[in-house]
């Protein structure tokens, strides 16, 4: 990057080494912390594309001041915006996370080391912590979660989490993605395509990779949260229903 370059903006690549991509629903309030951690990075060799999943708010317009490429997404629903990115992504690693998610500095730089000193990796995910939150629900997610993660990597079950996986853009394909032949998933798009890439190579549940996530997603209770989630991995892991 040039001397006179703004700071804020990724190098303009035709073929970046990695893609960043995230779906975004009426996400002005969030999103502009999100990219200004991602205009931190110490790797820079990546682009950022912001799936506009319908927003009416300023979505993106801010996405854009940052220098992200936008793509537009009419279907509501995550799975349809994740495919969306992940199509139209250009680097050899497609990175995933929120609006509503801070990473720090060296966020790209493990993943992207990760994939290096791995030729036979697919797939990596690491933590969520989460901002502004104390007590029990920073319990549940600095200890009780990470190791629900842990434990389901070591049984050859990985799960990723939206805000904080990657995968090789080549792998990404040969499986289809977030859904099944034309029928896209309802649930647990992100674990679903875990479970697939799992067949296809090595996925590595990284220690050192996170992601700081809001607490909103528990804005409902953490045990009603921890029950709902529990169901749908249940069943998807598990059970091998595919929704």
């Amino acid at each position: 990057m040039s001397a006179a370059a703004d700071p804020r903006r990724p190098p303009d690549a035709e073929h970046p080494k990695v893609s960043i991509v995230i779906p975004a629903r009426n996400e002005g309030g969030e999103i502009e912390a999100c990219l200004k951690s991602l205009m931190a990075q110490r790797f820079r060799d990546f682009e950022i594309l912001v799936v506009d999943n319908g927003s009416t708010d300023d979505t993106e317009a801010i996405a854009r001041r940052y220098g992200c490429r936008v793509v537009h997404e009419a279907r509501p629903g995550v799975a349809f915006a994740r495919q969306r990115g992940f199509e139209a992504a250009r680097g050899e690693i497609i990175a995933s996370t929120d609006a509503d998610t801070t990473l720090p500095p060296d966020w790209l730089e493990l993943i992207v080391r990760s994939f290096g000193e791995n030729p036979d990796q697919v797939g990596v995910f690491g933590k969520i912590l989460l901002r502004g939150r104390q007590g029990f629900g920073q319990w549940l997610a600095e200890f009780l979660f990470t190791l629900f993660l842990r434990l389901n990597s070591l049984l050859g079950r990985p799960h990723f989490c939206g805000p904080n996986f990657a995968v090789r853009r080549t792998a990404f394909h040969r499986v289809g993605g977030f859904k099944n032949g034309d029928r896209f998933y309802t649930a647990s798009e992100d674990l679903q395509l875990s479970l697939k890439l799992a067949r296809e190579g090595y996925i590595l549940f990284h220690r050192e990779l996170v992601a700081y996530s809001s607490s909103r997603k528990l804005s409902g209770g953490s045990l009603r949260y921890i029950w709902e989630h529990t169901k749908n991995y249940w069943s998807v892991a598990w059970l091998r229903r595919t929704r």
